[in-house]
């Protein structure tokens, strides 16, 4: 057990150089693509859920973990209802066309919000990749890889808003980096919860999996049915079938390498 804190280290760190990855891309490969990287996304999330997450949950938590489930996902249905649309509207940020967001300034009051929700949703985020590695390791890769394919689009969309507000990429980027770091202070409490917490690391999955249910079903896919033309309709197909695909394959290669078994 010695290695399950650096492999959480390891994720938290890829999960925050993902978070970057909108100013490293190019701005016009990033406007064709995107609407296949949230496809990705919503494919990798609804496959680690149900393939490996939840199960996970459910074999440390019992059936309580239906129960931790449901509590997330209705949190989150709640949440929205009352405080309106998502912020990320994932399939219509267009890096490089800052006319989506002309009513913007540089002194908007969206980037404080965006940066704190950002900040609250990284903690979440770390929280959930240290809780499956602490349960097994095939549980924390396909945690990881879902985490890391949803900040994709997600960072992509917040590094395009910033930009449209007149700030500068350099400036974009460590704001983000900043935010990332949350991520560490997940992970760090769960490492020192599950100490002092028996059964910790089962809630939070069971948690996570509603979460992660949530985004890809009822954030995700429906952005995904707005004005696509074929190819993008077969591009938004291929993303959410690679993305099913990457989980499904993570979990068979890890059990054949580590030899861990459900």
């Amino acid at each position: 057990m010695t290695s399950t804190p650096l492999l959480i280290w390891l994720a938290v760190l890829a999960d925050g150089l993902a978070g970057l990855a909108g100013g490293l891309l190019s701005e016009r490969w990033l406007s064709r693509h995107l609407s296949a990287l949230v496809a990705f996304a919503a494919g990798a999330l609804l496959g680690a859920v149900f393939l490996d997450i939840l199960p996970e949950a459910v074999e440390t938590a019992g059936s309580a973990a239906f129960h931790w489930a449901l509590v997330s996902f209705l949190a989150l249905t709640l949440l929205g209802w009352f405080l309106g649309p998502h912020h990320h509207d994932h399939s219509h940020h267009k890096p490089g066309h800052p006319h989506h967001h002309e009513h913007l300034g540089p002194s908007s009051p969206v980037v404080p919000s965006l940066l704190a929700a950002d900040a609250l949703h990284n903690i979440g985020d770390g929280a959930a990749v240290a809780a499956a590695f602490l349960v097994s390791p095939q549980a924390g890769v396909a945690t990881a890889v879902a985490v890391i394919a949803h900040e994709l689009p997600q960072e992509v969309g917040d590094y395009a808003l910033l930009r449209a507000t007149g700030m500068s990429r350099a400036r974009a980027l460590l704001l983000l980096a900043g935010v990332q770091l949350t991520a560490v202070a997940g992970a760090g409490a769960v490492l020192l919860g599950s100490q002092a917490v028996q059964g910790l690391e089962g809630i939070i999955l069971a948690l996570a999996s509603g979460t992660f249910l949530y985004i890809g079903a009822t954030d995700l896919l429906p952005e995904l049915r707005h004005g696509a033309t074929p190819q993008e309709a077969r591009g938004r197909l291929l993303g959410f079938l690679l993305g099913l695909a990457l989980v499904a394959t993570a979990g068979v290669v890890e059990r054949q390498v580590l030899g861990t078994h459900h």
